[in-house]
């Protein structure tokens, strides 16, 4: 006999994110990876699946998205000190952590590491085969050395100048880039380096009319831009250049907050750490979400963080793992401002789907969506940040990650 679902899932706790919780009295059936319907226990109780799942006492909701990570490129060798055709396998090891830890999107930035010379052709090719849904920012990106070092996905395993960032250079792109990452830095970064070896991190990189036409180009190309920005004086000029995601935005002003807004323009925040200047605190995000910015919060993964990062005790460096951990400061400040639990996820599922142009397909438990689906003990954050806590990570309707046998 052939079985209706492939998966079953019963009397769990169930977070839509669309709606409020569901107490044991729904079930979500899945077919060729896809959330078919929800339905209650009752309705359910006769039907047959390859695989039912009682999620009793369990917390079910959306599986985690991160959208900006370094997994493929930079965390491959600072992490795993790859330089060769390890490299490719030292991502896969790093996408196989965030699996662990109840993420099944990533938003991952390719930008051209001096070392490593894979194209992102391959890197994409890789991560096409994998479980864990990847999508990739192409970019270039601005060392604040002394010279400045330039970098680009185009030309991974080269140090470039800055006359190799033509008009043709950022058409391909956008071309590339498969949602608004680090496209451009505005700002040159610190990267992973002491302070002492990146005396012009935070500095401007290209001035307004620049911008302006980086903006135009991919835009025309289809395309929505990011980038990444501290100060408010440079977070101004891509804002008036009709930018579309600012990553970081570390610096910014309340009344930016609300120009972002009416231009539709996102934020994704790293309060641990990622530019010269001091992190997004929960206040930050909280004004940001006040007027109404679609916000998301990454890991930036692997990241130092920054010595004014609030909650992170001894931690030195954050990957996917210490995702929870990251948030925990932010989301509890936001609930104590009257910010449900379910909205505060959503800076980790909806709103992050939302900025890399995914959300009619994951980011909540809905009908026809993905069946991305994370079974945890307790509500993430809120009742835990450790990973042992994460039951069971559903990805397109495979268990993948059985913690609990369930």
């Amino acid at each position: 006999m052939r079985l209706l679902w492939d998966l079953i899932i019963k009397n769990g706790n169930i977070l839509t994110l669309d709606a409020p919780l569901k107490k044991n009295s729904n079930c979500i059936l899945i077919k060729n990876g896809i959330i078919s319907d929800i339905v209650d226990c009752e309705t359910a109780k006769n039907l047959q699946a390859q695989k039912i799942i009682d999620a009793t006492g369990l917390t079910v909701m959306p599986g985690l998205i991160d959208c900006h990570t370094h997994l493929c490129e930079y965390a491959t060798e600072g992490v795993h000190h790859t330089t060769g055709k390890s490299q490719k396998m030292a991502a896969i090891s790093n996408y196989l952590d965030c699996l662990k830890s109840g993420i099944t999107t990533v938003g991952d930035h390719h930008l051209g590491h001096p070392l490593l010379s894979t194209p992102l052709s391959e890197l994409k090719h890789t991560a096409r085969n994998i479980a864990l849904a990847v999508k990739f920012t192409a970019g270039m990106c601005c060392l604040g050395t002394e010279p400045l070092s330039y970098t680009s996905s185009l030309k991974p395993g080269s140090n470039l100048t800055f006359d190799d960032f033509n008009d043709e250079h950022f058409a391909k792109l956008a071309v590339e880039s498969e949602f608004p990452g680090e496209n451009i830095f505005v700002t040159a970064t610190v990267a992973n380096l002491p302070p002492a070896l990146v005396p012009n991190g935070g500095k401007l990189i290209f001035n307004s009319k620049d911008i302006c036409k980086i903006v135009d180009i991919f835009h025309a190309a289809g395309k929505r831009i990011g980038a990444h920005i501290e100060g408010a004086e440079n977070i101004q000029i891509f804002i008036d250049a009709g930018g579309d995601v600012i990553h970081h935005g570390h610096g910014a002003e309340n009344a930016q907050f609300i120009q972002m807004a009416n231009k539709k323009i996102a934020l994704v925040a790293t309060p641990h750490g990622g530019t010269s200047r001091s992190p997004n605190t929960p206040e930050d995000i909280y004004n940001a979400l006040n007027a109404n910015v679609v916000t998301a919060i990454a890991t930036d993964s692997y990241l130092p963080v920054h010595p004014q990062a609030m909650g992170l005790g001894n931690l030195k460096i954050v990957g996917p793992k210490d995702f929870l951990a990251i948030c925990k400061p932010t989301f509890e400040y936001l609930n104590n401002k009257g910010i449900s639990k379910t909205d505060c996820l959503k800076l980790i599922t909806v709103n992050a789907a939302k900025i890399m142009g995914l959300d009619l397909e994951i980011g909540s438990i809905k009908k026809l969506k993905r069946a991305d689906i994370i079974l945890c003990k307790g509500v993430p954050v809120f009742d835990f940040t450790n990973i042992e806590s994460i039951a069971a990570v559903i990805k397109e309707g495979v268990i993948e990650i059985n913690n609990s046998g369930l």
